[in-house]
């Protein structure tokens, strides 16, 4: 898969070590960011994050990706692609932000890419994706970018909503 991705505000491209710092402090640190994703994390906890990413990009050809709001050049959240569980089979879309870029539809945009290039260039047929119940605004994307509702699953210690999307075979990414 060919990173960077370019929308018309944001880049997506793989983590380097140098994320760290700015990750930690716009969103893992962030309480209001990640009030619905565990809580904050400290910055051992964000490191392991990244770590986590850069070796799922190795190994798979995808995972998260820091987001770049191209017009400051600030990382603004991430976005991307994650084995929901070890044993697989589902591959998930996630992506959060700092509270601070909340509002400006980041995460519909980076989300629109990511499936492109999961249904695209990655080749794949079916994606997942999770929410809480009270993340109204992450189901909002959800619903908006045509996942539907399949149940709630139990996953990463929590009650999680369920979501899935399958490729449309009869207009594929690119496809007017």
């Amino acid at each position: 898969m060919a990173l960077p991705i370019f929308t018309q505000r944001l880049v997506l491209r793989p983590y380097v070590d140098d994320d760290l710092e700015q990750l930690h402090a716009v969103l893992y640190s962030d309480v209001d960011a990640m009030r619905l994703l565990g809580g904050p994390r400290d910055l051992s906890g964000t490191r392991f994050a990244l770590e986590r990413s850069m070796t799922q990009q190795d190994v798979s050809g995808f995972s998260f990706w820091p987001v770049i709001e191209r017009e400051s050049g600030l990382l603004v959240g991430e976005a991307g692609l994650f084995p929901l569980s070890p044993d697989g089979p589902d591959v998930a879309l996630g992506y959060a932000f700092g509270a601070r870029w909340w509002g400006r539809g980041y995460a519909t945009e980076a989300a629109r890419a990511v499936i492109a290039e999961a249904f695209g260039p990655l080749g794949m047929d079916r994606l997942v994706a999770i929410t809480r119940e009270a993340n109204h605004g992450s189901r909002h994307v959800l619903e908006k970018l045509g996942f539907r509702m399949e149940g709630v699953r139990h996953v990463w210690g929590a009650e999680q909503l369920f979501f899935v999307l399958e490729r449309d075979f009869e207009h594929q990414p690119g496809d007017g």
